[in-house]
């Protein structure tokens, strides 16, 4: 989890500037402060921890040495040390956004999940924070959502997770926490959208590149590699992949257009077929085909039909959130409810600010018998409610 640093409320005056204007004689810790700074600044801990203990034993009451002290054994893994710092600089400064997101960076590493749950989101919910604050609120609820699933009994937390998430980088399109913690929520089950993993990883590695960091190394060269390699490969593992025919394929899609404009639907539908048949990596034969499917035969075998090919047309392209869409809609007009909320939670995945995609999204929950299905479209709901609508035109 990412720590964050000391607010400007915290920002001591330095020696030097306290000196001359109270003429304060060395030794009321000011100078250790800003050395000690200084020190953890430069990566040297060590040294920082040394000045800043010495700070906070001439200075009790100088919040910053003991927000510092706390941040420096939460790094170094001693939680119950840095409980006590986090204790301390809340008796002096409570209200401080750092002494608030230090205390549920603590509760998160003691697994104190229901209290690190409520710290995060008093931050995230704080209107009078700005919204990097915020922002970093939504992050830790995120991960600690996560946690709280680590053993994948409760599926709707990593639901809770990816809107917390997302609602992160609302707030703040420079955090890259939430970008990485998405992309690994993304990666794996019981999302497995590989396509959206990638993307948001490649925004982490462009916001944080310049810090060099283990993480960012790591998903540079293994993450990101990995996943292009899986998307790859699934691509060529598709039947008739490695004998398709482009120029075949293109040349059965112009001709399926035609017939389309002269009203012969029964013929374009011939046409795409043989097109997905010629190239079955070709996603604008397969949405031709689910579209020309959908006009052919209008009976529920053939909406079904049509069905599968518009699935097939987003297996192909799951960034087309509008597509998606249209598959969903088919699928709540087919009554098929689990599919549609599967349909929707990839267009969100591709668009959090759909409307479209969430509005879906939060009906196919609703319809769900479960409970904590019905819980879950009111929380897509309250991230909803935050989006703008888009006005509508004068006549």
């Amino acid at each position: 989890m990412t720590n964050s640093s000391p607010s400007s409320v915290l920002k001591a005056v330095s020696a030097a500037v306290l000196c001359a204007a109270l003429g304060c004689a060395p030794g009321d810790g000011s100078r250790e402060l800003e050395a000690g700074r200084a020190a953890f600044e430069a990566g040297d801990f060590k040294k920082a921890e040394k000045l800043l203990a010495k700070c906070a034993e001439l200075s009790p009451t100088n919040v910053e040495a003991v927000v510092y002290l706390a941040r420096m054994k939460l790094q170094s893994g001693e939680i119950a040390e840095a409980g006590q710092y986090v204790a301390r600089a809340a008796a002096l400064a409570g209200g401080d956004s750092d002494v608030r997101l230090l205390g549920a960076q603590v509760a998160w590493h003691q697994k104190d999940y229901a209290r690190a749950a409520d710290l995060f989101a008093g931050i995230a919910d704080d209107a009078s924070l700005d919204a990097r604050l915020r922002s970093q609120g939504w992050t830790g609820l995120g991960i600690v959502e996560m946690g709280r699933n680590d053993k994948g009994q409760d599926q709707t937390r990593y639901d809770l997770a990816r809107i917390a998430f997302i609602r992160a980088i609302r707030a703040d399109r420079r955090n890259a926490s939430a970008y990485y913690h998405l992309g690994h929520l993304y990666r794996y089950a019981p999302f497995g959208y590989a396509e959206a993993a990638l993307e948001q990883f490649e925004i982490f590695v462009r916001l944080d590149s310049e810090t060099s960091s283990p993480r960012v190394q790591k998903t540079q060269r293994s993450i990101i590699p990995d996943l292009k390699e899986s998307i790859a490969r699934a691509a060529t593992e598709r039947p008739g992949a490695a004998q398709r025919n482009s120029a075949v394929c293109q040349a059965l899609i112009s001709r399926a257009e035609d017939a389309l404009k002269k009203g012969n639907v029964k013929v374009a539908r011939s046409c795409f077929k043989e097109a997905c048949e010629a190239d079955p990596l070709s996603f604008s034969a397969a949405l031709g085909l689910a579209k020309a499917e959908l006009k052919a035969d209008s009976s529920a075998a053939g909406q079904r039909r049509a069905f599968e090919s518009y699935r097939k047309a987003c297996s192909l392209r799951p960034g087309a959130v509008s597509t998606l869409v249209e598959t969903g809609l088919l699928a709540e007009r087919l009554a098929l409810h689990a599919q549609a909320r599967e349909i929707y939670s990839r267009a969100v995945a591709a668009n959090p600010a759909s409307l479209d995609a969430i509005d879906g999204l939060i009906r196919s929950l609703g319809k769900a018998g479960d409970k904590s299905l019905k819980a879950l479209a009111q929380a897509y709901q309250r991230y909803r409610d935050t989006l703008p609508t888009p006005k509508k035109r004068r006549r």
